[in-house]
């Protein structure tokens, strides 16, 4: 199957964003500038939407390759996903657990319900467990039951039309969004609450539709590379993230504001979408000048699980902050993510016959 390195970049990009708001939301960063780029660490955690997109195509991409196919492909689609996902979760929990917050071993509840919640990859969908062991922790249990449902989903998304894929899942998204903003009232409830179960499945189906939409715009030979399509994508990514950039708002305003809750994010991963059309179509990798770019991409799930027992480790034993903090976390980030990448986590998975 057709490899897009170029998505790596994506991935790497997305990484850093989460890195840099994880960084300044944890602890103050004086004379740190504001207006322009200087708002995109900010907002940070958009990265995660861009995430979710992706996995939307890569993930989609895949099932339809092996549902075109025929025979019964999904024990080897979980089996790769089990692979890739696995290892790190349980050694990044191990190393939270019993390193940097022992803590949590000593709480009543902790050892039964927490732990076997996040074995089980539910923890994402209570407020007692989500984040309780390794924040970043709460995408990925949303990551495998997306992957369990795409299983089920694909011969339905092969053979429905794009309109009524698209129709279905950000309308159930949307609605479950809308929901939400009736049960925790925004701005007389807990923010936490909100982004808690706003965030989960069925709410965020309407994100991972766009990433699946472009997977089955490539299946039907719709993204083939022309100067005219291409300009066409790219110009639809930049007036989206544009217009998304503008109704952006701090996010101490985005959990009080029902608009924001319910439609900021799938404007963002519209733009994201065409972002990533953009880049299915360029009949390039980037050579050696997005090489360090795509090796983030490699790395970026250990970039992901690593970055927060970093940092809560230099914020427990040093009194770092702005640019020493952010340089000091994401170099032993960049560190460890590689080592767990060359060390373990490749010999895990297996020699991928289809990739994206």
């Amino acid at each position: 199957m057709q490899r897009f390195p170029l998505i790596d970049v994506l991935r790497g990009f997305a990484a850093l964003l989460v890195v840099f708001y994880h960084v300044l939301a944890h602890r103050e960063w004086p004379g740190f500038p504001s207006g322009g780029l200087a708002e995109l660490p900010k907002t940070g955690w958009v990265g995660v939407d861009l995430f979710l997109v992706i996995s939307g195509f890569v993930i989609s991409h895949t099932a339809l390759n092996g549902h075109a196919k025929g025979g019964e492909w999904r024990q080897a689609y979980f089996e790769r996903r089990l692979r890739r996902i696995v290892p790190l979760y349980l050694a990044t929990m191990a190393a939270y657990m019993f390193l940097v917050n022992p803590d949590v071993l000593r709480l009543a509840w902790m050892p039964v319900w927490h732990i076997l919640s996040h074995l089980g990859f539910v923890h994402n969908l209570w407020h007692e467990t989500h984040g309780s062991i390794n924040s970043p922790n709460w995408s990925v249990g949303l990551e495998m039951q997306f992957y369990v449902l795409i299983a089920i989903a694909t011969p339905w998304i092969a053979r429905s039309p794009l309109w009524k894929v698209f129709a279905v899942w950000a309308s159930i998204g949307l609605a479950w969004r809308f929901g939400s903003t009736l049960v925790f009232l925004p701005g007389s409830s807990n923010p936490m609450l909100q982004f808690i179960y706003a965030s989960q499945l069925p709410g965020t189906l309407d994100e991972f539709v766009f990433g699946i939409c472009i997977a089955k715009l490539l299946h039907g030979g719709h993204l083939a590379y022309s100067p005219q399509r291409l300009a066409a994508w790219a110009a639809a990514a930049a007036a989206l993230l544009t217009l998304a950039s503008l109704t952006a708002v701090p996010e101490a305003q985005y959990w009080k504001s029902c608009l924001s809750i319910i439609l900021w994010r799938p404007l963002a991963c519209a733009g994201f979408a065409c972002l990533i059309a953009c880049v299915v179509m360029l009949p390039i990798d980037g050579g050696w000048i997005m090489r360090p770019l795509r090796y983030l991409g490699e790395i970026s799930y250990g970039i992901y699980l690593w970055h927060i027992p970093i940092l809560l480790t230099l914020l427990e034993k040093t009194p770092w902050q702005g640019k020493t903090l952010l340089t000091a976390t994401l170099g032993c980030t960049l560190i460890l993510a590689a080592l767990s990448w060359h060390g373990f986590e490749k010999h895990w998975m297996i020699k991928p016959t289809t990739t994206a």
